[in-house]
């Protein structure tokens, strides 16, 4: 380590042991600064958008999207989007963990998308089903009840059952 490094890490420590927090400070305030010239980037260095995990999963999907069968080899896809394959893991454990993708093997994943929509389609159509049944039963039965409740009706009023014998 650089020795004004050395006394400067030192200092910092010292804060924290002293817990002086308020101590003078020669440099500059925490998270302003630090970089000097971050701002400016130089033509080949990408943006932070550029480089942004929600910009990444939205050319991933473009990808799977153009997949004749919908699966992907994820070392081409990391080649091909210019990124690290670490953050490809990290798109598709997402996509995994919510079902919209599986994993074929090691190294290639398949879109369950539409699958899985079709899958909720007929899921909904099969309650929509179990429902009318249903009510077509409760109609059913609340017309037998109906029926009973009269029939009784009729025999509490009538005067030959009131006779007891």
């Amino acid at each position: 380590m650089g020795k004004g490094l050395e006394a400067q890490v030192k200092r910092r420590l010292d804060l924290e042991t002293d817990h002086q927090y308020l101590a003078e400070s020669s440099g500059p305030a925490r998270g302003r600064g630090r970089h000097p010239g971050k701002g400016v980037k130089s033509p080949g260095e990408k943006s932070r958008y550029e480089t942004s995990l929600n910009l990444t999963t939205k050319r991933f999907l473009e990808l799977l999207s153009r997949s004749a069968d919908g699966v992907v080899d994820l070392n081409w896809a990391a080649e091909v989007l210019k990124v690290q394959k670490r953050r490809i893991y990290d798109i598709t454990n997402v996509l995994e963990g919510i079902q919209l993708i599986a994993k074929k093997s090691k190294n290639h994943i398949q879109w369950l998308g539409s699958h899985a929509a079709v899958g909720i389609g007929g899921r909904l159509e099969g309650l929509t089903q179990d429902l009318r049944q249903l009510q077509e039963s409760e109609r059913q039965l609340d017309h037998l009840i109906h029926i009973c409740t009269t029939q009784l009706r009729l025999l509490s009023e009538d005067a030959d059952s009131q006779r007891y014998p």
